[in-house]
Order: C-alpha cells, then sequence, then structure tokens
C-alpha cells in the first residue's frame, strides 16, 4: 500500500503531543513520525493542514441512538444511520447500547447486532453494552419499572448466546449480586454498576468480585453523603475502577466533573454521550426503548422530569473540558478515546494514534471543531444522513 504523511499544527499522539514531526499513513494503519525533510526525501505524498489539530478518532462506549434511530430497533438500517451520525460527528467507534425493555426486545437488539457488519461510511462497532433491566427502581431514570428484573445468571447465559454483549449494568445491592458478577467477569463481561442505591459497602464489594466501572458517574445513583457515601464515594477513591461522565454540562455541573477529574487518575475517566435517538434532531417527543420522551432546549426528558440520556456527542464533551474547564488536552482526548479502549482490551487496535493501529483520527482547529473525519487511513463521507421518517 502507498504511504501518505500528514502535516498538521501538533498531533496528538499515545504518549504526547508532536507539534514537529509529520504523521505517516500506511495504508489503514498508522505509521511512524518522521521529520518533514525525511517524508520528502522518501517521496511521500504530504497532504498539508497547518492550521489544525490531529486527534485520534473517538469511542462512545454508552450510546443508544441518534437522527430518530434507536439500537433497541434492531436492524441493520437504524443502527447504520446511528453510525452515519457518529463518524459525521467525529466518534469513529462506537458500542451499541440497549435499554431496559421486555427480555424478548434486548435479545432481538442482541441478534441484531450479532449479524451486523457496518456500513464502510458508518462509524465501526465494537461489541453491546446492556444497560438494563437489572436495576433498581428508585433511582431507574428512564428505564421502566415494570420491566426491570431480579439477576438471574441462566438469563445472562441467555443474553450471552444471543449477541456480543461487552458490558452490563448491574445494581450491586439486588440478590446473588456477588455471585452472579463474578460469572459475568469469568465470561469475559464488564459489569458496570448502575441506577442503583447500593451502600458504599455493597459497591465495593461489586467491585472486589469484578466490577469494573460506574455508570453515568453522579446520575441514576444515591448521592454523596458524608456518613452514607455509596457508589459514588466508592467511585471517586476506587483507583482501579473507571468512571463514566457526561460533560454535556446538563448531567453534571462544571464544579462537580471538576471534583470527579481531581479525585480519578487520568486514565479511568471514561467521557460518554448517552445520547438518545432525538440526537441531531430538533425538539419534540420521542421514544427511549419504549419510555417517551420529550426534548426541550437539546434536553431528554421522560413524563417525571427524570433525565432520558442525552442528545450530546464526545467532541462536545472533549471541547467542553478543555476550553471551559481549562483540562490538560491530551488527558482529555484519550478520555474519548484511548481510556475506553482499554476498559474493553481494544487498545492495540484502536483509541490513539500509534504506529501499527487503526488509523482512524480527526482534524480539528484549535476550538476544537470538526473540520474532517478519516477512517482506515482514508477520509470519511460526513454527509450527515437523513433523518428516520
Amino acid at each position: 500500500m502507498s504511504m501518505k504523511a500528514i502535516k498538521a499544527k501538533a498531533v496528538f499522539t499515545e504518549s504526547g503531543i508532536e507539534k514537529e514531526k509529520l504523521l505517516l499513513l500506511d495504508g489503514d494503519r498508522f505509521g511512524d513520525l518522521l521529520a518533514e525533510k525525511d517524508v520528502r526525501e522518501a517521496g511521500i505524498e504530504i497532504a498539508a493542514y497547518p492550521d489544525l489539530l490531529v486527534l485520534p478518532g473517538l469511542f462512545d462506549s454508552h450510546i443508544h441512538g441518534a437522527l430518530g434511530c434507536d439500537t433497541m430497533d434492531a436492524n441493520a438500517a437504524a443502527l447504520d444511520t446511528i453510525g452515519r451520525y457518529l463518524l459525521s460527528a467525529g466518534t469513529t467507534s462506537w458500542m451499541p447500547t440497549t435499554v431496559t425493555s421486555s427480555l424478548e426486545a434486548i435479545e432481538n437488539a442482541l441478534e441484531a447486532l450479532a449479524g451486523y457488519h457496518p456500513a464502510e461510511d458508518a462509524a465501526r462497532v465494537t461489541g453491546c453494552f446492556v444497560e438494563g433491566p437489572y436495576l433498581t427502581a428508585e433511582h431507574r431514570g428512564a428505564h421502566p419499572v415494570e420491566y426491570l428484573r431480579e439477576l438471574s445468571i441462566s438469563e445472562l447465559e441467555g443474553l450471552l448466546a444471543r449477541g456480543p454483549v461487552k458490558a452490563l449494568a448491574v445494581a450491586p445491592e439486588k440478590a446473588g449480586a456477588a455471585e452472579f458478577i463474578r460469572h459475568a467477569a469469568d465470561k469475559g463481561v464488564h459489569i458496570s454498576l448502575a441506577h442503583t442505591s447500593a451502600s458504599y459497602e455493597e459497591a465495593v464489594s461489586a467491585i472486589e468480585n469484578g466490577a469494573d466501572a460506574s455508570v453515568h458517574t453522579y446520575c441514576g445513583m444515591s448521592p454523596l453523603h458524608h456518613r452514607s457515601p455509596g457508589l459514588l464515594g466508592a467511585a471517586l477513591i476506587q483507583d482501579d475502577v473507571y468512571a463514566e461522565l457526561i460533560a454535556d454540562g446538563i448531567h453534571v455541573q462544571k464544579p462537580a466533573m471538576e471534583i470527579l477529574l481531581r479525585c480519578k487518575p487520568g486514565d479511568k475517566v471514561i467521557l460518554v454521550s448517552d445520547a438518545i435517538s432525538a440526537t441531531g434532531l430538533p425538539d419534540g417527543d420521542y421514544v427511549l426503548g419504549v419510555e417517551p420522551v420529550h426534548v426541550e432546549k437539546g434536553i431528554p426528558r421522560t413524563g417525571s422530569g427524570s433525565l432520558a440520556g442525552s442528545t450530546a456527542n464526545l467532541l462536545d464533551e472533549v471541547r467542553r473540558l478543555i476550553v471551559e474547564l481549562g483540562r490538560e488536552p491530551l488527558s482529555v482526548v484519550h478520555m474519548a478515546s484511548l481510556n475506553p479502549c482499554r476498559r474493553f482490551g481494544l487498545e492495540d487496535e484502536l483509541g490513539s494514534i500509534r504506529r501499527g493501529k487503526r488509523a482512524d483520527f480527526l482534524l480539528v482547529n484549535e476550538r476544537y471543531e470538526l473540520q474532517q473525519v478519516w477512517k482506515d487511513g482514508c477520509p470519511a463521507i460526513v454527509k450527515r444522513p437523513e433523518a428516520k421518517e
């Protein structure tokens, strides 16, 4: 395959921000970083973007839908629509996320993913995050109470047989949680603690048994109290646990984001969108799974007033943490790329700019506004797909 070199203002590599050397593309993979003199002597074609920054492609590991489509639609057309939208917004990989519904509906979504091959102009899929039905009613958010279920290892085995379950949400106070979590971890499933009233002790027990993340930290869990720190307290001080963060400025206010970012090691924060089918569309009435949702000023809520996911995208969250909170840029970018890849064992292929990895990357201006998306070493088709009618 022919090589190409990208010349930009800066390249956000896995180990640092490179401002002098050019980034080589070797077919669909990243090559080395070379001085411009060496690139020219080798006769390698140069694509010059002197005012732009090169970031790794982003990975959203918690997202339900976009443009009127939902993972629960359980068909390739819906997944392609979501994937095309994501690619056009700078998210080059995603983990389709289910929502609490009937067990049959969740199984249908998994079966659709098992046979799914993304369109070339859509973001790549990395498995499925099953969010619900093993949650608690008190902090259910937009998850319908009538479909919440108790933990069952036999049900888990049924889900695993249907499709590529990579992560599963669990409220750790549920009966049998320790055995269930250990069994899931033994099967290679990452347990995410979510929508829970768990005590600190119950949360720590779940972590000791193999749970490795808190879902949309601060949201869907008991608030921090100095005599009852709960899951939130455990997530903040357990350094080996990942903490999801929806940094849309709505789910979590900036001071609370700052608290999390000061408590957690930088490589244990994962930015997620939790975006729903209303993403990319005007305000109005939508559905998340089977739950009616009304969107006003871009904020989705259920009839009871609970937040119901978001209409955000990862690059906007990256921009907010860098520009508005003043966080270190490379660390923030990795929260939306390398960190989730490390959690799911994808770091040798995706998530950062390093020789030999897939050449998925973004070109952004200094305000972190998207200019171009490249996937597998080629400029991607980033025309926004049409919404589902």
